[in-house]
């Protein structure tokens, strides 16, 4: 792991890997697969990889709580090989009974387990997860080596203004995982990089590959560094492994150049929030 000696740096891998729908256990033989053979200090998996995307009303089967055994192997692989992992799974709600996340989990080096809810759930063709999902509406950042890091989920990285918290909150990265498909490629191609520009940090979007139910998605997970400069990006419709290093200088020195959470207004925010809540009386 890197120490806190010295400029402070991390390995990443994004893990662009084929998952096995309805089928835990092989997709974390996947994770252990790439966590043994890995020298990355954070590997950061697909939405839903843990179960597959497509599960429709088998989602509520598959959902699982932070304690399911196979949550805790996952968090043994990150603890054997003293990494932190990062991937999707449907999360059964722990204060609700019968309510169901779209999730990610965040296995931490020492055995723990985060998780954050995905909070803008997609309606629209192909998708359907307002009939199986309930949002989340708790943001999350954890730390990792000396750095910070904000989670979402693939349509979060539509709305700004969660990146926007995440940077004003001391995330030095961002990380997205996603499942989306060939046909929404050109949109998130687009964003991402913004995202990253807007609020000078790395951004770090793992999306799913191959086929899943009847819907193709198409990787090419990417690494973009905090003034826009893609790092590394994986390719179309293929596993791969898309690897980068990040440094905590490289975020310092982008926000002298050009201070964007310097110059962050809060009471703009304010103002046109409370003109939202207006417009929608």
């Amino acid at each position: 792991m890197v120490g806190m000696q010295g400029p402070v740096k991390l390995k990443v891998q994004l893990v662009q890997s084929m998952h096995d729908r309805f089928d835990p256990p092989s997709n974390v033989e996947a994770v252990r697969r790439s966590a043994g053979s890995s020298d990355a200090d954070l590997l950061v998996f697909p939405e839903m990889f843990l179960t597959g995307y497509c599960l429709g009303r088998d989602a509520y089967r598959y959902a699982m709580a932070l304690d399911d055994p196979i949550m805790e192997e996952v968090a043994g692989i990150a603890q054997e090989h003293n990494k932190c992992i990062v991937a999707g799974f449907p999360q059964r709600s722990a204060t609700i009974k019968g309510q169901i996340h779209n999730s990610a989990a965040v296995f931490k080096p020492d055995g723990s387990i985060l998780s954050y809810a995905k909070m803008h759930l997609v309606d629209f063709d192909p998708f359907e997860e307002w009939a199986y999902y309930t949002p989340g509406k708790d943001p999350l950042l954890f730390e990792m080596g000396g750095m910070r890091f904000g989670v979402m989920i693939c349509y979060d990285v539509f709305f700004p203004e969660l990146t926007k918290y995440y940077a004003l909150s001391g995330a030095d990265a961002v990380i997205c995982i996603s499942a989306s498909p060939s046909t929404t490629r050109p949109f998130f191609e687009a964003i991402i990089g913004a995202r990253a520009i807007e609020n000078t940090v790395y951004f770090l979007y793992s999306n799913m590959v191959g086929m899943d139910g009847r819907i193709d998605f198409w990787g090419g997970g990417t690494v973009v560094g905090p003034r826009g400069e893609v790092l590394a990006k994986g390719p179309y419709f293929e596993e791969a492994s898309i690897r980068a290093e990040l440094s905590l200088d490289v975020v310092e020195r982008s926000r002298r150049h050009r201070p964007t959470i310097r110059d962050t207004t809060p009471e703009i925010y304010e103002m046109i929030i409370d003109r939202i809540k207006g417009t929608k009386k």
